[in-house]
């Protein structure tokens, strides 16, 4: 009976394998799993890209919770690929970079986007997940301006493209074209700082806004602009550019701290630096590799109205939030959304800088510092693929 049975089944014909078609899933259940994928952005493009009918599903980007941020951990010019170690999912991503900007060299990161400077000096912003490029007139145009002539005669067109970019802050997403406006931090020499401005209604051209204090960062909140200075002073810009109140006392200038950053939480803005120890450690089999600072402390300041004056009020705590700090942007997140995090937790990108008042470049170590109990702890990544880099880290926030 059961070799029948055999037989039997032998001689029935085999079914085709009926292929599935993903995309006549129901409307309402693409929605629900778009629903779910608002932690990691990887996971939120990748859902798109399925077809047209996922991605019509799929969130509105510009209403997705900010994100917690990627590290750039390397720039591959072989291939022109970055990678990037995301928190969200303790992975590294991999993303190709336009072939447009295949000489570029990675400045910062704003937005979303990724300032790069290319070999012809000029800067574009990157989308990287869209892989959108916007290429910027020449900031170098800015030494052309009457005061700049006057104040140093000497400036040569090698020492124009020469130029590296500090810091840069936006008032609205690029993209959208209207009442966009940039203003940035630019270091042309070591004592040419420039702060110039970009608009539309500017004929989009770089506007001069001051070249005689040296600004370490920038940021734009709710269409007001803040710069700090490094002594620690922060001036308010309003939407017209024009400086409304300089707020903060000059600190003396110590080579023992990093360049303060700024930071929004919840429309507040955040001041702080990087205060590392006086010894740095040197290794003495490797006489060529750079001095490594370590951090001693991290010191935060708020910016508050009291008595219908600006003030900078020391913070204690962090509010159940977590810092991302680094050069270029910094970024602040619920503790609730990275739950290996601790609460009062800053997570310091490594860095490599001139010291203050000296020629040495160094190395900044990087970390997870508690702001409460003042302890320092490695961050949760490849060290040996980190420290391939040979740079400064950046922090870059993904958005679409």
């Amino acid at each position: 009976e059961e070799g029948r049975r055999r037989c039997v089944l032998k001689e029935l014909p085999d079914e085709p394998t009926k292929a599935v078609d993903w995309s006549k899933l129901p409307a309402h259940l693409l929605r629900q799993i778009a629903e779910l994928l608002v932690v990691d952005v990887a996971d939120y493009v990748h859902f798109r890209a399925v077809c047209t009918t996922w991605r019509s599903a799929a969130v509105d980007p510009r209403r997705r919770p900010p994100q917690l941020p990627w590290l750039l951990l390397h720039h591959d010019r072989n291939t022109n690929r970055l990678y990037f170690f995301s928190f969200s999912d303790a992975k590294t991503h991999s993303i190709r970079l336009p072939d447009r900007a295949c000489d570029c060299h990675i400045c910062l990161s704003c937005d979303g986007w990724l300032v790069l400077k290319k070999a012809s000096s000029r800067i574009c912003l990157l989308n990287p997940l869209s892989r959108t490029l916007l290429e910027l007139p020449p900031v170098f145009n800015l030494l052309r301006a009457p005061q700049l002539r006057r104040s140093y005669q000497d400036i040569t067109s090698d020492i124009m493209k020469r130029y590296n970019v500090r810091a840069i802050a936006m008032s609205s997403n690029p993209r959208a074209r209207q009442h966009w406006t940039i203003l940035a931090i630019f270091r042309f020499m070591p004592d040419l700082p420039v702060l110039a401005s970009l608009r539309l209604s500017d004929r989009y051209s770089w506007t001069l806004i001051d070249h005689s204090t040296m600004y370490d960062d920038v940021i734009c909140i709710k269409e007001t602009f803040y710069t700090v200075n490094e002594a620690g002073q922060v001036a308010v810009f309003n939407s017209r550019l024009e400086k409304m109140a300089m707020v903060g006392s000059p600190t003396r200038t110590s080579i023992f701290f990093r360049t303060w950053r700024l930071v929004e939480s919840s429309g507040e803005l955040l001041v702080l630096r990087n205060v590392v120890h006086s010894n740095p450690t040197v290794d003495k089999k490797n006489p060529n590799q750079h001095p490594v600072y370590s951090t001693d402390r991290v010191e935060i300041f708020r910016l508050k109205s009291i008595a219908e004056k600006l003030c900078l009020v020391t913070a204690k705590c962090l509010d159940d939030q977590i810092l991302f700090v680094g050069f270029g942007r910094s970024f602040v997140r619920p503790a609730t959304s990275y739950p290996p995090a601790r609460r009062n937790s800053i997570f310091l990108a490594e860095e490599y800088d001139f010291m203050r008042n000296d020629n040495l470049l160094c190395r900044i170590e990087s970390g997870e510092y508690n702001f409460g109990d003042e302890i320092m702890e490695p961050l949760p990544y490849d060290r040996v693929e980190y420290e391939s880099m040979g740079y400064t880290s950046i922090w870059h926030s993904p958005s679409l």
